[in-house]
């Protein structure tokens, strides 16, 4: 059967990145799927439907795709354009169809190294060409590919829900407060700077009991660890609330039972989400979760989420900048 194989960052223990693989695959489906990752235990828990996986370049050549898609998360970047960018020409050269899915585009004008005759051939024939927010089309324009993308305004935030952990650990018949924080060094100079305006801001929530929103616990990064964050936040800001789940504050249950649809279904269940991490933030707007976005004001991650997904945003839902100083 013909293979498909995606690409992404996926296996680092961002469910994130792992929902949108499952958004891709509902995009192309047809044949068997296989996807790079860096833990293919992680990736096909989160990802039911995978027939494979590999781990590098030459690992995909050696499956000869009849289609690759390259995407998932903000994966336009230029370290992931090298590392990808010659192995898909080689592909598209042999006949596979590239298609370039929902990217989220960082910054390219600095580094364009990767950027040789066969990568710009890669863009010119590629079968289909999006991104998933405005920023990312004019990050592009700096490369002169002769090209525009579609935008495609984060599709993964119409993946269903599952309901079951929800069903199991949240008690029924009450407005629930979901808190989602990276602990970022930035994020912790904004949360202390700025703390008599986030104090004031979740006054608002005195009493509900919290659920503990965990969608990353990155397997090299401590600063992309969101059960440290959450607890320093929680801590500081929200010392006496009642915790709605004890379990999801266990990282043994987080890896043994979380998946990207299972997250949502937790987000579901609140009456509100503060978060800082995009895609509880996508998973709120998608569940119709009323959502307050807390972010450092020089970091543009939730704002454009926000602004793409202005015209889907719940009722009461805010981006709020904090300042470090």
């Amino acid at each position: 059967m013909a293979i498909t194989a995606f690409l992404g960052a996926y296996g680092y223990g961002n469910l994130g990145d792992e929902l949108c693989l499952i958004e891709a695959m509902a995009a192309f489906p047809g044949g068997d799927a296989h996807a790079f990752t860096t833990d293919p235990d992680w990736t096909r828990r989160c990802v039911p439907g995978l027939a494979g996986c590999f781990r590098d370049p030459a690992e995909l050549l050696a499956r000869r795709p009849a289609r690759i898609v390259f995407g998932g998360g903000m994966f336009g970047l230029p370290e992931a354009f090298r590392a990808w960018m010659p192995a898909m020409a080689r592909a598209q050269a042999a006949g596979a169809a590239i298609h370039l899915h929902n990217l989220g585009v960082g910054w390219l004008a600095d580094d364009r190294g990767w950027l040789d005759e066969d990568a710009r051939r890669v863009f010119a024939e590629a079968a289909s060409f999006t991104v998933r927010d405005h920023l990312s089309v004019e990050r592009l324009a700096v490369l002169h590919l002769g090209r525009v993308p579609r935008v495609t305004h984060f599709p993964e935030a119409w993946i269903a829900p599952d309901p079951t952990l929800a069903e199991a650990l949240l008690p029924p018949g009450q407005p629930l407060l979901g808190v989602s924080i990276i602990p970022y060094p930035a994020t912790r100079a904004a949360l202390t700077a700025d703390a008599a305006r986030v104090r004031v801001l979740l006054a608002e929530f005195a009493g509900m009991p919290v659920v503990p929103i965990v969608s990353t616990i990155h397997q090299s990064s401590a600063q992309e660890d969101d059960l440290a964050g959450l607890t320093d936040f929680l801590a500081t800001f929200l010392p006496g609330a009642p915790i709605a789940a004890p379990a999801l504050l266990d990282r043994t249950h987080w890896r043994a039972e979380m998946t990207p649809r299972r997250l949502k279904g937790l987000i579901a269940r609140c009456a509100v989400l503060v978060t800082q991490r995009k895609h509880n933030m996508i998973h709120a707007i998608g569940a119709g979760v009323r959502v307050i976005g807390l972010h450092p004001v020089e970091d543009n991650s939730l704002r454009r989420t926000f602004v793409t997904m202005s015209n889907r945003l719940p009722a009461g839902s805010a981006c709020v900048g904090l300042r470090a100083g």
